[in-house]
């Protein structure tokens, strides 16, 4: 008996979110109907271009049967492609579903074939608005978006990898885009839609005794998988005594690589740090493709951050008060962390206005005794806490 092996990909809906009981149901009708054909299907992913779409391979055991006219016949969906096997070019996953379909024919097709995980709601529109009220990056979220727009529109394989490398002192901001971010893949399809975040020191990368280190980066790495991998300090792995942070960074290397379009790596930390760590590996430099800078912020964005960190605290600022003032001294504090630093006179500022006045309002001698308090809490002084 003549068999023809083939893989193709099926179209269930092209706007909006398919009904995937009705899905399944068709589809085992499909596989019912047609005795001379072995279907099985695979995940379901969706496309910008053409919808939702579920690959298959097929199996037929008759020269004349054709999968493509079969599925159109029995289904109302559409079949944007399908082609007979060439083993060379057949992904592993299908070419292991078409070795199991010659030998023990196709099971029926379930739910957890098609999603695995509850299906959730696409969103329409761009995302942007998951970006607002962040100072001072324009250049940041545009980059981000256009990436990020591109990967959402022709997959993941448009690019060689999504990895990312986050530049700039404490406090600039780095931590709260990588969040957004995962907000925004999750909003246009990118990521799996759970807002997972997997957030790590380098130090948490790397274990106790020799031969762990490896094991721990995998599961650090699977634990992030479907979403985000957000490293903070990595300098860490370069500045480690003995050989651990060679090993962490040579095992996350590989992970990165074997996992690249499972998961979205960012690492974090000052400029030159980073780049003494990454020439540690030149592997692991080149699976990073894209760094964003993150330059301080000026006195007048920080003026910015204070008043909107004040707000969400329920306070107004007095337009006397002398913002720049305030951020030239505190700058020149040896902590001085950017927006943690106005965080932190936000703090203060808002208790001195608590103890002095009943109104919702920071004034300028609020100002001044919340300056001191936070200079003090930054090795200036013993006053305050």
């Amino acid at each position: 008996m003549d068999i023809c092996l083939k893989h193709g990909v099926i179209v269930v809906s092209e706007s909006g979110e398919p009904d995937w009981g009705e899905v399944v149901s068709r589809l085992r009708i499909l596989q019912g109907l047609c005795g001379d054909i072995d279907f099985r299907f695979m995940r379901a992913s969706y496309d910008w271009d053409y919808g939702w779409e579920i690959p298959f391979v097929s199996v037929e055991r008759l020269s004349f049967v054709c999968s493509e006219e079969a599925i159109e016949q029995l289904t109302p969906y559409r079949v944007l492609r399908v082609e007979p096997v060439q083993a060379a070019s057949v992904p592993g996953d299908r070419l292991s579903a078409l070795l199991n379909l010659v030998e023990r024919g196709a099971p029926s097709v379930c739910m957890s074939d098609l999603v695995g995980r509850r299906p959730r709601q696409l969103r329409l529109g761009s995302g942007e608005e998951i970006f607002d009220g962040l100072v001072g990056m324009d250049e940041q979220k545009l980059m981000l978006m256009k990436l990020s727009r591109m990967v959402a529109k022709h997959g993941r394989g448009v690019v060689e990898c999504l990895h990312l490398i986050f530049e700039g002192n404490p406090g600039t901001g780095k931590t709260e885009l990588a969040t957004r971010l995962i907000r925004h893949l999750d909003h246009i399809g990118v990521t799996d839609g759970t807002q997972r975040l997997v957030r790590v020191g380098g130090n948490d990368l790397m274990a106790e005794c020799v031969g762990q280190t490896a094991p721990k980066v995998k599961r650090v790495v699977d634990s992030a998988c479907g979403g985000m991998l957000l490293i903070d300090e990595f300098y860490a792995l370069g500045s480690s005594a003995g050989t651990y942070g060679v090993e962490a960074i040579d095992a996350l290397t590989e992970q990165l690589d074997l996992r690249r379009g499972e998961v979205i790596c960012v690492i974090s930390g000052y400029p030159a740090e980073v780049e003494r760590t990454l020439a540690l590996n030149r592997g692991l430099r080149e699976r990073f493709g894209y760094r964003l800078s993150f330059p301080d912020y000026t006195n007048e964005q920080l003026a910015q951050i204070f008043r909107d960190m004040s707000r969400g605290r329920g306070f107004m600022v007095d337009p006397s008060c002398r913002l720049d003032c305030a951020f030239d001294r505190l700058r020149r504090a040896p902590s001085f962390s950017n927006a943690r630093s106005a965080r932190r006179l936000v703090d203060h500022a808002v208790i001195e206005a608590s103890w002095d006045h009943d109104e919702l309002v920071i004034f300028e001698g609020d100002l001044e005794r919340a300056l001191v308090q936070s200079l003090a809490s930054q090795g200036l002084g013993r006053v305050g806490f």
